[in-house]
């Protein structure tokens, strides 16, 4: 065997990138934390892959992120754990291979991140993704106020390596010790963290990680001391009572066809039904047609002001509404009465 046959037939060895994984309830405020970490590391001179995983339509969310990273990518589906694990695995296989410096992942807020960390963990030596930060988003207006779903807020944040408090402003100094007391309660290993020193932790784990080289494996070898390996979700009648819960939700979403008066929207939010924990929408207004407004509610709560957002004309203006028992026929009513009366279901 000659020496380049040799060469050939060694693994390929690639640089070890970091990964951070998000997540916190529907609604927190991942997507802000995340956006505001990429346009640090952008600062910081580094290229970060992004995997976007929603409910209903991941698309809004990658379009208002495409000018902070050099790739987004979106995964639509309800449980990443379970029917999306395998579509998730081959994005993050292929992110990879990508020569950009880290990984960043935002769950949707109802995922469970226990079965996805343990499958990194698993999938170690296929990734070569580490450090491996979770970083839980705490809603200071909201936590520990879910009622029923109280359960799955504190699974997402067992096992979060660092922690964030979005509307922290909302609260007096003795509101947020409090809050704090609480979240190390539940996870007395979490530290508190800001998206400044997100992007310095990961810019020096970048720069430490370029010193070192892994030997990436096949993801179809099967280790030797497993010989029936098999990458594949856990069984539904292993899923505990607390990661049901996450499959208690279920999503719509609504295409706005036509331009939206502003005054409109939200009036529209707030006539939409209890059951909507979280709306999301990508309005077009008819006196500003070039532009495009990402608004939103959390419970019953209207953000006060929209985001304008630089959105390609190929998204449909288009709202996304999770909740665990949803009505979408009363849903489309209202945004017919209350946006415009071509409202109607996205095709699947």
């Amino acid at each position: 065997m000659d020496s380049s046959t040799q060469i050939g037939s060694l693994p390929p060895v690639v640089a070890v990138r970091p990964l951070l994984l998000l997540t916190g309830f529907l609604g927190a405020g991942k997507t802000t934390l995340l956006r505001s970490v990429l346009d640090g590391l952008a600062k910081r001179k580094h290229l970060a892959d992004v995997l976007l995983n929603d409910r209903e339509n991941a698309t809004i969310d990658r379009e208002t992120l495409k000018d902070y990273a050099a790739n987004v990518s979106a995964l639509t589906g309800s449980c990443v754990c379970c029917e999306g694990f395998d579509e998730l695995v081959d994005m993050v296989l292929k992110a990879s291979r990508s020569k950009h410096d880290l990984l960043l992942i935002e769950l949707n807020g109802t995922a469970d991140p226990i079965p996805l960390l343990e499958s990194f963990t698993l999938l170690e030596s296929k990734f070569c993704l580490r450090p491996r930060w979770q970083v839980c988003v705490i809603d200071a207006r909201h936590f520990g106020k879910r009622g029923s779903f109280e359960d799955l807020e504190k699974l997402q944040l067992e096992t979060a390596s660092h922690y964030t408090i979005s509307w922290s402003s909302e609260l007096t100094g003795d509101e947020e010790r409090e809050l704090e007391k609480r979240i190390l309660a539940i996870n007395p290993q979490a530290t508190r963290t800001t998206p400044s020193s997100l992007a310095d932790a990961l810019s020096r784990a970048i720069h430490k990680n370029r010193r070192h080289t892994f030997v990436k494996k096949d993801l179809n070898q099967s280790p030797p001391s497993s010989p029936n390996f098999k990458l594949s979700p856990p069984p539904s009648q292993n899923l505990n009572e607390r990661h049901k819960i996450a499959h208690e939700f279920t999503g719509c979403n609504i295409v706005f066809p036509k331009p939206v008066e502003a005054s409109n929207v939200p009036v529209w939010l707030e006539k939409l039904p209890v059951s909507v924990m979280r709306a999301k929408a990508l309005v077009e207004h008819p006196s500003d047609e070039d532009s495009r407004y990402l608004y939103e509610r959390v419970g019953e709560i209207v953000s006060p002001s929209p985001i304008p957002v630089c959105v390609s004309k190929k998204v449909s203006c288009a709202g996304i509404f999770i909740g665990a028992d949803l009505d979408p026929g009363e849903i489309l009513r209202v945004s017919q009465e209350y946006l415009h009366p071509d409202c109607h279901f996205a095709e699947l």
